[in-house]
């Protein structure tokens, strides 16, 4: 991209940088998930998040140091380039699956080897190993029996359907898992990440940052501060759970919107008798309630989400399962941003908070009653739980 010489190619390479984003989202997870020890399955999903917004402060920072510069947009894709082909180089020198290996017909040697390549240091307990892989080959004769006979029960199956993955909604043992990564895919965009963060410039510049290069200084802050959050929630989730962190953090952000609809309310009030954005403490209220929401997203939706979607889905359709939640994922987070002009030009940011606010209640009641606690199990003990 920092090459293209015109609007063409910069467009194709960036639906080629999208659409391998789609597919690292996707895979990710599962592969994470099923490579695993469960003691720290949880650290190490949740750890993908946090190289994630890493990420993402390295570009903060990418941005603050070429602001200035004419075309400083190509040194950014540039500097990222190394760090792309050294993860590539990375990928291609993974282990399969064990349990990838198991579904797909490979013999229990070939499983038993990739996971003694994935664990490390705890794969010296051979026997410990293939117990392991004893339960994998057992769950998954258990699921093909189940899958045969419900398959039957509906006039046979397959098919179209099964290839694309209809089968998901034809067998209602996967309606609660089904229910539980949506619904966590859904909450985490509907909740108004998109949109909290994309008046965080705004929302720093009346509580007195001026922009340009002071704005972009406030940026690298508030990754910094979004990657110290999300590191906190990688060290406790496997000490923690996964609900206590849920419940708390959304619980937490539901707090920060109603401050700022509380904030931004003296705002506009100020604003309206000034006649400028005179604000004040208000602004500065915002700016803390900003912080808030975003270090409860960080301990709470943000890892959290990915990972429980990493962890429910049965093996026969895991793939299948976390593709649809990648896509709900994604989907939700372009409506967001699709409908918020819309919302903020009509009803005004105070209550677009406020509706923002109501909608984190409703994620909190969700998680609370569908999202079990899977600290500790193994994938083999959560998909047991669909079958009671």
């Amino acid at each position: 991209m920092g090459l293209s010489g015109s609007l063409a190619p910069l467009l194709g390479c960036r639906v080629l940088y999208g659409l391998g984003i789609g597919f690292a989202m996707h895979a990710a997870p599962a592969y994470i998930a099923e490579t695993s020890p469960p003691a720290v399955r949880g650290l190490l999903i949740s750890l993908k998040e946090a190289m994630i917004v890493g990420g993402i402060l390295a570009g903060y920072f990418s941005g603050y140091l070429f602001i200035d510069e004419v075309g400083g947009w190509r040194s950014m894709y540039g500097v990222a380039a190394p760090l792309a082909l050294l993860l590539g180089v990375g990928m291609a020198s993974l282990p399969e699956s064990p349990r990838w290996l198991l579904l797909s017909g490979a013999s229990k040697d070939d499983a038993f080897r990739a996971l003694v390549r994935c664990e490390g240091r705890r794969a010296a307990n051979l026997p410990l190993v293939q117990a392991e892989i004893d339960d994998m080959a057992a769950n998954i004769k258990d699921s093909e029996a189940f899958n045969a006979a419900s398959r039957a029960s509906h006039g046979g199956g397959g098919g179209i359907g099964a290839a694309l993955g209809l089968d998901l909604f034809a067998d209602s043992r996967y309606y609660r898992p089904l229910l539980v990564g949506m619904s966590l895919m859904l909450f985490q965009q509907i909740t108004g990440q998109p949109s909290v963060l994309y008046y965080a410039s705004q929302i720093f510049e009346r509580a007195g940052f001026a922009g340009g290069q002071e704005a972009a200084g406030v940026s690298v802050l508030l990754g910094s501060f979004k990657l110290v959050m999300t590191l906190v929630a990688v060290a406790t989730v496997d000490k923690l759970g996964r609900r206590p962190l849920l419940l708390g953090g959304v619980g937490g952000m539901v707090v920060a919107l109603l401050l700022l609809t509380a904030a931004q309310g003296g705002v506009d009030a100020a604003a309206g008798a000034a006649g400028v954005a005179d604000v004040g403490g208000a602004a500065w209220l915002s700016a803390a309630a900003l912080l808030l929401y975003v270090g409860c997203y960080q301990i709470s939706f943000g890892p959290i989400s990915w990972l429980i979607v990493g962890e429910v889905f049965p093996l026969a359709v895991r793939s299948q399962a976390i593709a649809l939640a990648t896509f709900v994922n994604f989907a939700s987070n372009f409506g967001v941003s699709l409908v918020l002009p819309t919302l903020q030009e009509t009803i005004g940011m105070r209550s677009t908070y406020g509706i923002f606010a109501v909608i984190g209640v409703a994620a909190v009641l969700n998680i609370y009653y569908n999202v079990p606690e899977t600290k500790n199990k193994t994938l083999e003990q959560i998909e047991a739980l669909w079958r009671k």
